[in-house]
């Protein structure tokens, strides 16, 4: 059987073990972090692309050429100095360029702004997080653990009990009982990675308590599935199914991505505060 042969559930599972080898080694082996950069600057560019795509289903006109070599570059400049100040230096750019040209809608300076944040800033908390000090290939492993046990969890209890729709116009597949089991599969999947940096002495792992390891996971959790329900609305409202196809079974960069988004932003903020108050 094919590549292209294979279907849902298949091709899902193999598209993710294609992937899980590469990313686990960008993250982890220092030799080759600067891929990690490469591949967060690569997913920026993707998701910028996937995003004006949907506006252009809409027939807003953004800048979105100029959004999309921009977004990758405020990741890379993020390494350099203050993100706030690229990312001020970029807006006004963006606001230039719409008051200089044709397009001088509130609909396509608006797109052109969430484009920016949705596949620029926030992508940028990836190399933040894979940054920090000796815990940052750790950080991003939380982050890509919790988030997909929590959307496994959502999606197979959500399937075989779901019974009331959490958003129906948004999303009319995601149920109540699925968003729940997603907390709750996360939190779960929080202790245990506690466990195993006790066990196994992982010392790269955070300090965290238990329950801060249990916190953060419930808070990546609820903030993914923000996420995951924003670019549904999206969709949606472009009226397609994915993003794109760039990962066979999964859909686009955003459709991959999209609880990854919301999520690091969290852990990043939740390192600080933790370190604030303990």
């Amino acid at each position: 059987m094919s590549l292209f042969q294979l279907q849902g559930t298949g091709l899902r599972l193999l598209t993710a073990l294609l992937w899980l080898p590469f990313v686990v080694a960008v993250v982890w082996i220092p030799a080759i972090r600067w891929a990690f950069i490469l591949l967060v600057m690569f997913l920026s560019f993707m998701g910028a692309r996937e995003f004006f795509a949907l506006t252009r289903e809409k027939g807003i006109g953004a800048h979105d050429v100029l959004v999309t070599v921009l977004a990758p570059l405020l990741v890379a400049g993020s390494l350099i100095t203050d993100m706030r100040m690229i990312l001020l230096a970029e807006l006004f750019i963006i606001i230039m360029a719409h008051v200089c040209s044709s397009r001088h809608t509130i609909a396509g300076l608006s797109a052109s702004v969430f484009g920016l944040i949705y596949a620029g800033y926030l992508p940028v908390y990836f190399v933040a997080l894979h940054t920090v000090n000796k815990s940052g290939p750790a950080l991003v492993t939380i982050l890509l653990v919790v988030i997909a046990v929590s959307d496994t969890g959502a999606y197979a209890v959500g399937r075989r009990f779901g019974r009331h729709k959490l958003a129906p116009k948004v999303s009319p597949n995601k149920t109540v009982e699925g968003a729940i089991a997603a907390v709750v599969c996360a939190a779960m999947a929080g202790l245990v990675l506690f466990a195993l940096k006790t066990i196994l002495h992982w010392d790269s792992f955070p300090a965290w308590s238990p329950a801060a390891y249990v916190l953060a996971a419930i808070l990546l959790s609820v903030i993914g599935q923000v996420g995951d329900l924003t670019e549904s609305l999206l969709k949606r409202d472009a009226g397609v199914k994915d993003s794109g196809s760039l990962f066979p079974g999964h859909g686009g960069v955003l459709d991959r991505c999209d609880a990854f988004l919301f999520g690091g932003p969290v852990l990043h903020y939740f390192c600080g505060l933790y370190a604030s108050i303990w």
